[in-house]
C-alpha cells in the first residue's frame, strides 16, 4: 500500500486534529518525494505520542512534524527503484547468442535458454529503462525474425552510481531549490 498511518497516542495526549495534521504532512512528503523528488510508496508511519503547547501547536506545526519526520528519515535509509520487467524472446537458434548479448549488454539477467526445433526461447529480466530500443536491436541482431514481450516483474534498487547521481540531479534541479529544507538538506 502507499501509506499505513497508525496512531498509537493514548489519553488524549494529542487532539484528534494534530493527529491528523500529522498524518496530512506526511502524504505531503511521500507526494514530493525525498532522494529524487519522486512520490514515495510503501511506508508505514507509527505515531507514538508527542506534546502540544497551547501557544505554539497548530495544524501547520504537526503536519510539519509529519512532514519532516518522512524526509530526514529517506536522508539516511532510503533507496532509489526502478521497475524490472521479465523478457521472453523466440528467435531462431542460430542468433541465440547476439540476443543474449543484447540483453546482456542491458544489464538484463538471463533466467532461461530453452530450444526447440529450429528457435530458441530466452527468458530473463532487466531495468525497464534499458529497455527502450530493444525491438530495433533485436530486429537487427536476428535478420528481423526474433520477437519477444515484457511485462512487469518487480521494484529493484536501483546501482548506487546511478542513485548518485539522480539525487545529485535532483538537488541541482529547480524543482529541489523550490522546496522548504530542514537542517539535513531535505
Amino acid at each position: 500500500g502507499e501509506l499505513e498511518f497508525v496512531s498509537e497516542v493514548t489519553g488524549g495526549e494529542i487532539p484528534n486534529n494534530f493527529i491528523k495534521s500529522v498524518q496530512k504532512g506526511v502524504v505531503e512528503a511521500m507526494t514530493e518525494g525525498a532522494l529524487t523528488g519522486h512520490r514515495v510508496a510503501g511506508i508505514r508511519f507509527v505515531l507514538q505520542g508527542g506534546r502540544t503547547h497551547s501557544v505554539d501547536s497548530s495544524d501547520w506545526a504537526f503536519s510539519r512534524v509529519g512532514y519532516y519526520a518522512i524526509k530526514e528519515h529517506f536522508v539516511k535509509e532510503a533507496v532509489v527503484v526502478e521497475p524490472w520487467v521479465k523478457v521472453e524472446v523466440t528467435a531462431k537458434g542460430e542468433h541465440s547468442g547476439d540476443v543474449m548479448q543484447a540483453i546482456s549488454s542491458r544489464d538484463g539477467a538471463l533466467k532461461g535458454l530453452d530450444y526447440k526445433e529450429d528457435l530458441c526461447l530466452i527468458e530473463a529480466e532487466a531495468p525497464l529503462q534499458k529497455m527502450f530500443g530493444f525491438t530495433s536491436d533485436l530486429r537487427t541482431r536476428t535478420s528481423g525474425t526474433g520477437i519477444f514481450n515484457m511485462e512487469f516483474s518487480e521494484h529493484k534498487e536501483v546501482q548506487s552510481d546511478l542513485q548518485e547521481r539522480l539525487v545529485s540531479d535532483y538537488r541541482d534541479s529547480d524543482k529541489y531549490k523550490n522546496v522548504g529544507h530542514s537542517e539535513f538538506g531535505v
